[in-house]
């Protein structure tokens, strides 16, 4: 099973345990590790519960670390009106593009999208498909990752938030790896094609 941060297990059990089971897709891969699975997990209920995640891990994220202003207030707003979203399921394709990335980042100590177009090409061109791509870089706990993407503080085009949200995307890639400046990045790639391999 997958790591949860024992601060969070309490907004964990208001989960149906069968939207837990839902949302976990990644628990037969093998090629992911506890923390990529995690990542994908929260994906999985922000989108299968906006409200509830919101109720929850949101509530207890801000109470906990007294965050506020603006992007905060937007993230609630949005997580409040928005209807459910299909979950995302595992792609070994997506996960070998971020783990690249997130590898020669991390030794380099770079941050950001280098050359998304080139290593995207293969992929879209076999797929067919829209994709995007998020860079985290500093906490190392899964969910705090996933909660500060949609946070998406200082980012005014919410670009994080608005792919972690967007109905049209059907699987994703994960990478987490030590970062030479940040201490640790993840690299989350989302592709519209409903196809897994």
């Amino acid at each position: 099973m997958f790591f949860i941060n024992p601060q969070y297990v309490f907004a964990q059990l208001k989960w149906e345990q069968g939207l837990l089971e839902k949302a976990n897709t990644t628990k037969e891969v093998s090629y992911l590790t506890e923390e990529e699975k995690a990542v994908v997990f929260y994906c999985n209920l922000v989108r299968a519960n906006p409200l509830l995640f919101k109720n929850t891990f949101i509530k207890h994220y801000i109470d906990s670390t007294g965050i506020s202003g603006r992007y905060v207030k937007s993230l609630l707003k949005t997580l409040e009106n928005l209807p459910q979203m299909p979950v995302l399921s595992p792609s070994a394709s997506l996960y070998s593009i971020a783990k690249t990335h997130a590898t020669n980042y991390g030794k380099q100590g770079k941050t950001g999208h280098g050359d998304f177009n080139k290593r995207f090409e293969k992929y879209i061109t076999n797929c067919k498909c829209e994709v995007a791509e998020n860079c985290y870089y500093g906490d190392t706990k899964a969910l705090n990752m996933v909660i500060e993407l949609l946070i998406d503080e200082g980012v005014s085009s919410l670009s994080h938030r608005k792919n972690m949200l967007a109905p049209d995307y059907r699987t994703i890639g994960v990478s987490t790896s030590p970062h030479k400046l940040y201490e640790k990045s993840c690299i989350m790639d989302f592709s519209s094609s409903a196809s897994v391999d």
